[in-house]
C-alpha cells in the first residue's frame, strides 16, 4: 500500500465535513475532484474508506484510521509551517461573530493588531452562534466570538477549545416615557405584557429571553426580529418595543431610550472559539490578541 499525503489530506477534509461538496470549498477544489481523489485512495488502501450516508457520507473502519493519522500529518505540517515563519506572521485569520461583539469587541481589537501584523488580513463574518459553530467544525471559520446566556447556554461539541472572554449582564431597554424611568430594576414578570423585540427567531437571544419569561409563568409577546442591536433600539426609541440588550457597563440612558437591570439577574458570557487543531501562527496571533483585549 502506498499512500499520498496530498490525497490524504483530502480525507481529512472529508472527514471533517462529512460531505464531498464541503470538502471541495474547504480545499478550494471541484466536487468531482474530491470524488476523484477518494476513489483513488481507496484503490490504493486496497479497501473501501466512505460509505453514503443519507445525503453526505460515512467513513468506514479503515477510512476512520485513515482519517487520524492523515489529521496527524495536517498537524505536523503545521507546525513546520509556523516554525518556519519564526517573526514574519502571515496569512488570513476568519472570524464569525454576533453584531454587538464585531462592533465592541472586534473593531477596538483588531485595530491595534493591524498596526502590529500588517501581514495578517482579518475577515470577517456576521451571524448567530450555531451557523459559526458549524463552520468551525467544517474548516470555514477558524475563530468564533459565541454568545452562551444563563439561561440559555451553548453546548460545545466535541473539538471545540473554548476561553472566556467577557461576561456582561442583561439590561431592558424601554422607551423614555415607560414607567421603568422611575425604577433601577424591572422584574420579567412586569413586562409580561409588554411587546418586545430580539433577534434573529431561535436565536441564543431569542431563547434567553423567552426562557427567562418562561422560568416567571409569562409567554412573552415577541413580534419583532431584529439582529442588529442598534436597530432594536431604534425600534425602541419609537414606541415600538422593549428590548433586552446585554452590556459589559451600564448603558446610560439617551433622550429616547432608557435602560434598567433585567430581574432575575441574567448574564451574557462571550466566548472565544476554536478547533482544537494546531492553529496556524497568524490564527495563534489573533486569538491571543483578542484574549489579552
Amino acid at each position: 500500500m502506498r499512500l499520498e499525503w496530498s490525497r490524504l489530506r483530502i480525507l481529512d477534509a472529508v472527514a471533517r465535513t462529512g460531505s464531498v461538496n464541503q470538502a471541495a470549498v474547504l480545499l478550494h477544489l471541484t466536487g468531482p475532484a474530491v470524488s476523484q481523489q477518494l476513489r483513488r485512495i481507496e484503490r490504493e488502501a486496497g479497501t473501501r474508506v466512505v460509505v453514503a450516508d443519507g445525503r453526505g457520507l460515512r467513513l468506514t473502519d479503515a477510512g476512520r484510521t485513515l482519517a487520524d493519522y492523515a489529521r496527524q500529518v495536517t498537524e505536523l505540517m503545521q507546525r513546520a509551517e509556523n516554525d518556519l515563519q519564526h517573526n514574519e506572521v502571515t496569512g488570513t485569520v476568519k472570524i464569525g461573530a454576533i453584531a454587538s461583539s464585531i462592533r465592541d469587541l472586534l473593531t477596538p481589537r483588531l485595530g491595534q493588531l493591524g498596526n502590529a501584523h500588517p501581514d495578517i488580513a482579518v475577515s470577517i463574518e456576521d451571524g448567530e452562534t450555531d451557523d459559526h459553530l458549524q463552520r468551525l467544525a467544517d474548516g470555514h471559520l477558524d475563530i468564533v466570538l459565541a454568545e452562551s446566556w444563563t439561561n440559555a447556554p451553548l453546548t460545545l461539541p466535541t473539538g471545540v477549545v473554548s476561553t472566556e472572554l467577557t461576561r456582561q449582564t442583561a439590561y431592558v431597554a424601554a422607551p423614555s416615557d415607560h414607567w421603568a424611568v422611575a425604577v433601577t430594576e424591572v422584574h420579567i414578570a412586569d413586562l409580561a405584557a409588554e411587546t418586545w423585540s430580539t433577534c434573529a427567531r431561535d436565536s441564543r437571544d431569542h431563547e434567553a429571553l423567552v426562557q427567562v419569561g418562561r422560568s416567571h409563568g409569562a409567554e412573552l409577546s415577541i413580534r419583532h426580529f431584529v439582529a442588529d442591536p442598534l436597530t432594536q433600539l431604534s425600534l425602541v426609541a419609537g414606541g415600538l418595543a422593549l428590548a433586552c440588550l446585554a452590556y459589559s457597563t451600564a448603558p446610560a440612558d439617551t433622550d429616547a431610550v432608557i435602560f434598567r437591570r433585567l430581574a432575575p439577574t441574567t448574564e451574557r458570557t462571550i466566548l472565544l472559539l476554536t478547533d482544537d487543531r494546531v492553529p496556524a501562527r497568524a490564527v495563534e496571533t489573533v486569538r491571543d490578541a483578542l484574549l489579552a483585549g
